[in-house]
């Protein structure tokens, strides 16, 4: 079964009931106490509201999670999401355990990127202890995949790394004086690492 995890910020997201083959909608909101499923800093912009979903639903988790926008049109993907989402069963249906829907994100390189420093200083503190930068098999992680926003993935990958993995994630990107542009690049930059990447090592 199929969980979907919606990151909402003051728009209508009726259109994610039309999808087929879910067992729980998840709405979380900003800055929204009166919803249970609520992130108390519109900060991270999506990124914030799928690492408080894992948290929350660690020991819980369905078979599969899809993490989405609120937004069923945008340009990190063509079409509706609604296609999109169809599109994501077709691939879990072929064997995949992860399978990002943003095919318009396609990265460059993370080495000539200008926050590239940063993204080094930041890795660092939070991820090295778990993926040691050293393991993975190209320097220049980006090359080759896109950027990841919205992407379904089955619950054994989440659980390769552990809940403090996520819970010093969520606790950087909901305190840190970084905008929000900045802390959800980087992790659109690294969801692959975690769920592609780091199970294969």
């Amino acid at each position: 079964m199929i969980s979907c995890v919606v990151s909402r910020y003051k728009k209508n997201v009726d259109w994610v009931y039309t999808f087929k083959h879910v067992k729980d909608v998840f709405i979380y909101d900003k800055e929204t106490p009166e919803n249970p499923y609520n992130v108390p800093v519109n900060k991270g912009q999506e990124a914030s509201t799928y690492l408080k979903y894992i948290i929350d639903h660690y020991d819980h988790l369905a078979a599969f999670t899809f993490f989405t926008h609120d937004d069923e049109f945008c340009w990190h993907h063509s079409g509706s999401i609604k296609d999109k989402y169809a599109e994501a069963i077709q691939e879990i249906n072929n064997g995949k355990l992860y399978y990002n829907i943003n095919d318009k994100c396609v990265l460059g390189s993370i080495v000539s990127n200008p926050w590239y420093q940063d993204i080094l200083l930041w890795y660092d503190q939070y991820i090295e202890k778990y993926i040691p930068l050293a393991s993975l098999p190209d320097k220049d992680w980006t090359v080759g995949h896109r950027g990841s926003a919205q992407f379904v993935v089955h619950k054994s990958l989440i659980l390769k790394l552990p809940k403090q993995f996520y819970q010093d994630l969520y606790i950087w990107i909901t305190t840190t004086d970084m905008t929000n542009d900045k802390t959800s690049r980087f992790m659109e930059w690294v969801w692959h690492v975690f769920w592609v990447i780091y199970p294969t090592l």
